[in-house]
């Protein structure tokens, strides 16, 4: 089939062709004076785009956490205390009972009663809005600090939605899956996905306490554990790390230790955080 008309011969009945080249013009050839020729306008080759690069810094993975039974082995236990440091301990105790008297706030008991009903699978949720905003603010049998932060959250989120989050996280605290010093750490860090924010380690060791006050005494950060333990027993605990020592498994231990190490003789847990204090101003 003739495809254009030869430039030498003019002839079209026997021009064929030859091949496309790589700028897209065409070679032909005349079959009847053997003249070869290119034919067409080259065409321009299509730009293949560059990869799209990155801008932005890829995020980095979340380091592994190393489980709790091989932790555990690293966090000091009574017998890390020194002897002499054990017994001028032991004497502030028995000076404290024998000279301190101990009266409890009138209204801790039943402020304590209350929200442990509050915090239990059936008060959570029948409690009103109300009540979970005043535990937040209320300094009752324990301050948590300044309650500025949490009283901006609330305002933003809504109450309705405030006091779902704390319904979510005080579930997930008490009764989630997984360790409770692991599920501590995820509320402490923000990770868990129902996080209310300013709801802080603070609020979270006072949820603690009252849910289960036979266990954890209230003294509501790690901070203040730390510097009791230190003060009281001369004992250094560890610094928080993200991969083995965080702070819901520190928070905790810290916990059981120090009451571990006070010892019987004490009305309640109260009582010990205020021998504890005491304690630790005796230089």
């Amino acid at each position: 089939m003739a495809l254009i008309v030869c430039p030498l011969c003019v002839r079209e009945d026997d021009v064929h062709l030859v091949r496309t080249l790589e700028d897209g013009r065409k070679e032909a050839r005349c079959d009847d004076c053997d003249f070869a020729f290119v034919y067409g306008a080259p065409v321009e080759a299509k730009k293949v785009a560059a990869p799209r690069r990155r801008t932005s810094t890829p995020r980095a993975a979340a380091p592994s956490v190393v489980p709790i039974a091989v932790v555990a082995k690293r966090f000091p236990t009574d017998d890390d205390v020194e002897l002499v440091d054990r017994q001028r301990a032991e004497l502030l105790k028995q000076q404290y009972l024998a000279t301190v008297p101990y009266e409890p706030g009138t209204l801790v008991g039943p402020h304590w009663t209350k929200y442990r009903w509050v915090f239990s699978a059936d008060g959570l949720e029948k409690v009103a809005i109300a009540d979970l905003k005043y535990f937040a603010d209320a300094p009752i049998g324990g301050s948590t600090g300044d309650p500025t932060a949490f009283d901006k959250a609330w305002v933003l989120l809504g109450e309705f939605e405030g006091a779902r989050r704390i319904r979510a996280v005080t579930n997930h605290l008490l009764r989630g899956p997984g360790e409770l010093e692991d599920r501590l750490t995820a509320l402490v860090d923000g990770s868990f996905a129902q996080s209310m924010p300013a709801w802080d380690e603070a609020l979270l060791t006072k949820t603690l306490a009252v849910a289960d006050p036979y266990r954890f005494v209230p003294v509501m950060t790690y901070a203040d554990k730390k510097a009791l333990a230190q003060s009281v027993y001369g004992i250094e605990l560890p610094i928080v790390d993200e991969t083995s020592l965080t702070i819901g498994r520190l928070a905790v231990w810290s916990n059981d230790l120090l009451v571990s190490l006070a010892g019987d003789g004490f009305d309640d847990l109260h009582h010990v955080a205020t021998f504890l204090r005491w304690a630790a101003t005796q230089g």
